[in-house]
């Protein structure tokens, strides 16, 4: 499952990505145009 959110007004463009498989998932986020900064989570059960 993939979900993919901006926020942009006067002062900012920001984009998060998150996608999900099995037990973990990836969220990258930063300012929209750069690569971003992820970081990913997996889960015991």
């Amino acid at each position: 499952m993939k979900h993919h959110l901006t926020y942009k007004d006067d002062k900012s463009d920001k984009f998060w990505n998150i996608e999900a498989s099995g037990k973990s998932f990836t969220v990258t986020y930063g300012k929209a145009g750069t690569a971003g900064t992820s970081q990913t989570k997996t889960f015991d059960n």
